[in-house]
């Protein structure tokens, strides 16, 4: 996943998506062993055999409730933009349509999202949630500025709430407890090349903790000035910020969670 948006930053192609939960339904065909189907702005292609076909009225409905969440989360009343979302069998199959292996990735032009699904599960889950929300957000506040890719991949951790069984709070506070926490500095400065499972989900609880106490406009402004920004938009010290979202955290976990750390970095199962 690091690896991947480094290669975004690098050459400016950036997760961009844009749709709208659709109301009518359109044709459904196979054409060239490929399963298409429109609902109402959003085009869906899938193999067509294999785990993907076989579930695809799941994944497609998977894709709108993730729409709809995401929307909510961010306090959006809709959302519309014309996409195509791709589902492939396989991370090779990934590599052969965008040079890549991650299991989703989603490119502004040609509004396409690619996302690996096959059922295996040792392999990392469809980051639907995750890809989406990348797209509108981006799509409605703008490319976020350097120093706030921390909020970027914080949110969309956020939207799927939920890594091996733990929430975002609950990995926090695990990472809290034992002293892993990256400092701010570093997740403002350098994202990318911190620890992707502790920088991700750390980001992910503070991103929920902003959400929830404060207006979502605060949180778009500081996404688009950036963190340097955070006291004249917040009216209190990051640093003071920081105190209470500890102790909240310790407050709704009284006890850390027992997170095998090892297994963990594998990633999200």
């Amino acid at each position: 996943m690091k690896n991947v948006i480094q290669v975004f930053l690098k050459t400016s192609i950036f997760l961009l998506i844009g749709c709208n939960v659709p109301a009518e339904n359109g044709p459904e065909r196979v054409v060239d062993k490929q399963f298409t189907k429109t609902v109402g702005n959003i085009s869906f292609t899938i193999p067509s055999k294999g785990y993907a076909y076989d579930n695809r009225k799941k994944l497609v409905e998977e894709c709108l409730e993730a729409i709809k969440s995401n929307i909510a989360l961010i306090k959006l009343h809709d959302y519309t933009d014309t996409i195509s979302i791709q589902f492939l069998a396989s991370r090779e199959e990934m590599k052969k349509q965008t040079g890549m292996t991650p299991s989703g990735i989603a490119f502004v032009q040609p509004k396409i999202v690619y996302i690996v699904a096959n059922g295996d599960p040792k392999q990392v889950k469809p980051p639907i949630k995750h890809e989406l929300m990348h797209m509108i957000s981006m799509t409605t506040w703008g490319y976020p500025a350097h120093d706030s890719n921390w909020m970027n991949e914080g949110l969309a951790a956020l939207a799927e709430n939920n890594c091996n069984g733990y929430n975002d709070e609950q990995i926090y506070r695990y990472l809290f407890d034992k002293n892993m926490l990256v400092a701010m500095h570093n997740l403002t400065t350098s994202f990318y090349k911190q620890p992707e499972m502790i920088a991700y989900h750390q980001a992910a609880y503070i991103v929920q903790y902003l959400l929830s106490k404060y207006d979502v406009e605060k949180f778009k402004d500081l996404w688009i000035q950036g963190f340097a920004a955070f006291e004249k938009i917040y009216g209190v010290a990051f640093s003071q910020v920081q105190m209470e979202i500890n102790r909240t955290a310790k407050q709704d976990y009284r006890s850390a969670p027992s997170i095998n750390w090892d297994t963990f970095q594998g990633g999200c199962l």
